[in-house]
This record gives structure tokens, C-alpha cells and sequence, in this order.
């Protein structure tokens, strides 16, 4: 199987706010397109904040973007998001909870199992128990192939200072527990601080997208907000092999020559 992973797209409606780019919705619209036309493509996985400021007006962006992806996607809330909003726009899903978008996807031997970290008002993600129980009972299910786990929020600290106070901030050490516990090591996958890293956490390897809105600098230990970068935009292609093999490769896409197309 062929998953891409991407996050923060951060769409708007209008003027973008703040420290988003002001081709931060055509630059998602490009990577859509993109992502529709790469070959072999079987799943792209959004790790929450799919817009900036939770209004129905940008969630009617999302739902017109979404609808030009022709590969099946699994979604997921950031802090950003506005759960009623995004259930709104994606409601044919097996939610777990009248309230809370958490679920499972699976074909044959991957299976995605969506977390929502969301935490009204709150920067920093909380995975509270009642989740986690029935994320254990997931995980307590038969299931021999790949388990890739998917949330907004790092469960693990990345280095890079201030970003590191507002990340997965309740429910870390019963999820690596429960991750931990698995015969095979678990994948994670997740967005939140605009800088890609990889880490490792317990047993489970923790792989956290860039963002198409904006990316910040590298500054390890930093006090303070860092500030934003224009590197190439990036995002990782996991090939998830019948045989247990995990590879992952960073693409490129070109995506102010595709929002200029």
C-alpha cells in the first residue's frame, strides 16, 4: 500500500491571518491535485488542522478541496478545527462516539486508527480515557498487519523548545503503553508543530507532517516562537509492504508551479 501523509492546511476563506501565507489555500488546492495524480496512491492521511479559524465558510473550502481528491482519505481534528464542523463535511465515517471523531480504516493488511486530540480552547491535544479505552480495544483486536495510529498532536517532545509546551499533553504514557504492548511496532502520524521530524516513541516511530500553510525554522532548545521558513514544501510516502517492510520517502511537489497551472 501507498499512504501519504500530510497536515496543517490551515485553509481560509478569505485573507489569510497571522503567520499563514496568503497562498496557503491554493498551495493545498496544488497538493490535492498533485496527490490525485501520483500513481499507485491508495490513501492520504490529514492529521488535523485542516483550516485556521474554525468558520463555515472555510469548511466549505475543505468540502469543495475534498471532493477533488480521488484517492480515499482518512481525517482527523486539530486544535484548529471545529468538530461538529469537520463531521459535517466528512459524516459517512464509522465514528466511535456521537461527539468525538475517532474510528478505524482498514484495508487488508493496514489499518488506520484515527485518535482525536482535540481540546476545545486549548493549543496543547488531550487524549482522555474514555478514548483510550476503546483504542485499547482496538488494539486488542486480531490484526497481523500494519497499525499506523493517526492524531494532531506529537505524543513526544521534538526539541524545539517553546513548540514543545503545547503538544499531546494528557493520555502519552497510557498511549505508548498500550502502543508499546503490540507484537509489532505501531506507526505514528501527526502534524501540529509546522516542522517535520521523526522520533522515536517507546516501540512506536512517531513521523510528524510539515505544513502547506506555513513552516517554521529549525531551532532546537529555542525560548520563543521560531520563525517561519520557505524551504520546499514536503510530505512523506509511506510503501507499507505485505512482508512487514515499512519505507518512506519525501517527495516534493512543485506547489507554486502546480497553483500557478
Amino acid at each position: 500500500m501507498r499512504l501519504a501523509h500530510i497536515s496543517d492546511l490551515h485553509l481560509t476563506a478569505g485573507d489569510a491571518p497571522g503567520l499563514v501565507r496568503a497562498d496557503a489555500t491554493a498551495r493545498a488546492r496544488a497538493l490535492i491535485r498533485d496527490l490525485s495524480a501520483l500513481p499507485g496512491l491508495d490513501l492520504v492521511v490529514i492529521t488535523g488542522d485542516t483550516v485556521n479559524d474554525a468558520r463555515p465558510q472555510e469548511y466549505a473550502v475543505l468540502s469543495d478541496l475534498l471532493a477533488g481528491l480521488s484517492v480515499p482519505f482518512v481525517i482527523v481534528p486539530g486544535n484548529h478545527d471545529d468538530r461538529a464542523l469537520l463531521r459535517a463535511v466528512v459524516p459517512d465515517r464509522p465514528y466511535a462516539d456521537p461527539h468525538l471523531l475517532h474510528h478505524v480504516w482498514q484495508r487488508g493488511d493496514v489499518r488506520v486508527i484515527a485518535l482525536d486530540s482535540l481540546s476545545p480552547t486549548e493549543v496543547a491535544g488531550r487524549l482522555l480515557d474514555p478514548q483510550l479505552d476503546w483504542l485499547a480495544e482496538q488494539l486488542a483486536l486480531p490484526f497481523a498487519g500494519h497499525t499506523l495510529i493517526a492524531l494532531h498532536h506529537p505524543p513526544c517532545a521534538s526539541g524545539m523548545g517553546r513548540l514543545d509546551g503545547a503538544l499531546l499533553i494528557q493520555g502519552a504514557e497510557r498511549l505508548r503503553a498500550l502502543l508499546d504492548a503490540q507484537d509489532r511496532p505501531v506507526t505514528i502520524l501527526c502534524g501540529h508543530l509546522h516542522r517535520p521530524f521523526t522520533a522515536r516513541f517507546g516501540r512506536a516511530t512517531v513521523h510528524a507532517a510539515t505544513s502547506t500553510a506555513f513552516q517554521f525554522a529549525l531551532a532546537l532548545d529555542a525560548p520563543d516562537e521560531p520563525p517561519t521558513v520557505t524551504q520546499p514544501f514536503h510530505h512523506a510516502l509511506h510503501l507499507l509492504q505485505a512482508d512487514g517492510g515499512h519505507i518512506v520517502h519525501q517527495r516534493v511537489p512543485d506547489l507554486d508551479g502546480l497553483a500557478d497551472a
